[in-house]
């Protein structure tokens, strides 16, 4: 059994069709895969700044809380020499 030169540029052009797929394919995805880890950093850092915010709100609610129920008007202010509602006698 012989091969015929058709025969031999058939299995040539299947081989180069197979191997520049398999080129593509691995090209195509590393680029996924680069692009995933990228995501996953940018996730991993918003997610990080979400809490720091978070936190942020809730050392500001602790403020707030301790805040006085009522301020002195000016004139009180005035007369008492404060302005704290908390430090009156």
């Amino acid at each position: 059994m012989t091969i015929t030169t058709e025969q031999t540029i058939a299995l040539v052009g299947i081989f180069s069709t197979a191997t520049t797929a398999i080129f593509w394919g691995s090209f195509l995805l590393g680029k996924l895969h680069a692009r995933m880890e990228r995501v996953e950093s940018g996730v991993s850092d918003l997610t990080h700044r979400m809490e720091r915010a978070g936190q942020h709100m809730s050392d500001l609610a602790d403020e707030v809380q301790k805040m006085p129920t009522r301020f002195l008007t000016r004139e009180e202010a005035l007369v008492w020499r404060g302005s704290r509602a908390e430090d009156r006698p």
